[in-house]
């Protein structure tokens, strides 16, 4: 299997597909897994799926530093390293999109463009920061079960891939989501926003009342932006609207990404 190592840990990814290369980068503890309806973009990109710390196949018991969102950027840019690939476009979802943000903030030389599937800059709501602080209780009580149910019944309808993810879930280290979910609700990236100068995708789900309300933090910082907005979904944009979310990102790579690289 591949791994990267980095420092003291282990970090597992796959790749799949050939072109243009697109990188996924999930909440935490809920690993690769989480895009698994995202394969058919393999047909167009290169997808590059990454288990962070604490996630799926990689390292789980991890040290504090280690949890810290710019960690978890330099994560990414390690396996892209491994793989000689000069910039990729950078997917993230939910809590992902922090990584995801902070990449783009420092390497923004290897950013072709990003993409926010319900994300947002900072924890600054009341229903999101009431969401994290219910993460990081949980994770004290070491509930890493609940987790695996919660999780997995909101993000899948087959039982399959419910008992699948549920498996890695429950192997996390309670103590090092804790310090994630932490580490998540420190992070601030609001007023850097507007050093964001690649092609950005927003996707929110329209039933979204936790990070959708975060779509004028970007509206208003960011310049080349487009915003998106699913119908008949909350959250969980990527697994219940799999067939969607796909289309509007392969169509605004063309748009967008594809026009570029072509002008470059």
């Amino acid at each position: 299997m591949p791994f990267v190592k980095h420092n003291n840990s282990r970090i597992y990814y796959e790749v799949h597909g050939s072109g243009q290369p697109l990188v996924f980068v999930h909440p935490p503890v809920m690993g690769h897994l989480t895009f698994r309806s995202q394969q058919p973009l393999s047909e167009h990109y290169q997808l590059i799926y990454i288990d962070l710390f604490n996630s799926g196949k990689s390292s789980h018991h991890v040290s504090e530093n280690e949890v810290e969102v710019a960690y978890l950027a330099e994560t990414i840019e390690a396996v892209l390293t491994k793989l000689t690939i000069q910039s990729a476009i950078i997917c993230g979802y939910s809590n992902g999109c922090s990584v995801a943000i902070e990449f783009a903030l420092t390497y923004s030389h290897k950013t072709d463009g990003l993409i926010l599937l319900s994300g947002f800059p900072e924890v600054s709501t009341f229903f999101l920061d009431r969401e994290f602080q219910v993460g990081i209780w949980a994770a004290k009580k070491e509930w890493m079960s609940l987790f695996a149910y919660v999780l997995t019944k909101n993000h899948f309808r087959s039982k399959r891939e419910q008992d699948e993810m549920a498996r890695w879930i429950k192997r996390a280290d309670p103590h090092s989501l804790k310090e994630m979910y932490e580490a998540g609700k420190r992070y601030a990236a609001t007023e850097r926003l507007k050093q964001l100068t690649m092609p950005i995708l927003v996707i929110y789900g329209k039933r979204d009342l936790f990070s959708a309300p975060y779509m004028i933090h970007f509206l208003q910082e960011i310049k080349e932006i487009e915003v998106v907005l699913v119908s008949k979904v909350a959250h969980q944009v990527p697994t219940r609207t799999p067939n969607e979310c796909n289309t509007i990102i392969h169509q605004w790579i063309k748009r967008h990404i594809g026009k570029r690289l072509r002008h470059n």
